[in-house]
């Protein structure tokens, strides 16, 4: 839930302005457990946990509080996955390629660059991009808003510093 909510309140999560869906965030959180380094991986990929519910899908470890977590969470996503080769499955669960099945989005910058943009598995519909609906200006806000997260997070900022509301650069902002 504080993902989902630090996306919106950082305005990066309205996919009808280029951005990730609010499903997407989901999913980016269930594989940062999967697929943060083995020895602080928490869950399974889909694939391997029993399809009746059984708490050793959870690995046992030692407790973090909700605020390391996505301090690990923005670390992880800012730092160390590469949104251009890598993708997000949780069926898969583990650090990879996108699966050949999954259609890649290439998005084109206002200076004409081309980039691929965040593969991310549906995973009731594998060939389905959750990340095909982003623009090249949803890209470039999500690194910035991963990147200032992660800032706040190693400084120790408060989580009132953390959620802040986003708000547009005014015209004349932009202008200079």
């Amino acid at each position: 839930l504080l993902v989902r909510r630090w996306a919106r309140d950082r305005g990066i999560a309205h996919a009808s302005k280029g951005h990730l869906p609010i499903c997407a965030w989901n999913l980016l959180t269930v594989f940062f457990l999967q697929a943060a380094p083995e020895s602080d991986a928490l869950l399974s990929p889909v694939c391997a946990a029993p399809v009746q519910p059984d708490t050793q899908a959870i690995k046992q470890g030692a407790p973090k509080s909700v605020g390391e977590l996505f301090r690990q969470f923005v670390a992880f996503y800012a730092r160390d996955f590469n949104w251009q080769t890598e993708g997000i499955s949780v069926r898969l669960g583990q650090r990879a390629p996108p699966p050949a099945e999954l259609p890649l989005t290439y998005l084109k910058s206002k200076d004409g660059r081309e980039e691929v943009g965040p593969s991310i598995e549906d995973p009731f519909e594998v060939r389905r991009n959750l990340g095909s609906a982003m623009k090249s200006s949803g890209l470039v806000r999500l690194r910035e808003e991963l990147l200032r997260a992660d800032e706040l997070c190693s400084r120790g900022a408060s989580l009132g510093e953390l959620l802040e509301l986003w708000a547009p650069p005014s015209e004349h902002e932009a202008s200079h």
